[in-house]
């Protein structure tokens, strides 16, 4: 059975020099405890000009994780098109599903099948012999 591997061979490496970082307010549910802390990550890669903003937490140093893990996933996607680790896990995912459609598909009819034999032998004992 061939086991599909995600190629992460191709995925970018972030240098911080190319990076613009800035903490500003962070928006949502929260009220005043959100509104006055400056907690929201904006990350810019600046050979790309791709954008990310993070405001996932309350804690500074979890939304700069995440927002380099954003970022990098958007620089994967951007640079890397249909082999991007997103576009491979979403090919793995739909070639599953479809291999599982198929195989359903085969079961219905099988029972299809055999409910007509049944229905059919049924109906034969039915009939009087002639």
């Amino acid at each position: 059975r061939c086991v599909h591997r995600i190629d992460r061979s191709k995925v970018p490496v972030l240098n911080e020099e190319d990076l613009v970082e800035q903490f500003v307010h962070g928006s949502g549910p929260g009220g005043q405890a959100v509104n006055k802390l400056s907690n929201c990550v904006v990350l810019c890669h600046t050979p790309t000009g791709i954008v990310v903003r993070c405001h996932e937490s309350r804690l500074l140093h979890e939304n700069r994780k995440m927002a380099r893990k954003m970022l990098l996933e958007k620089l994967d996607e951007h640079l890397n098109g249909d082999m991007s680790v997103a576009a491979q896990k979403l090919r793995m995912k739909k070639e599953k599903r479809r291999k599982l459609d198929r195989k359903n598909e085969k079961l219905r009819e099988l029972k299809r099948q055999f409910v007509e034999r049944q229905k059919n032998g049924m109906d034969s004992l039915s009939e009087p012999p002639s």
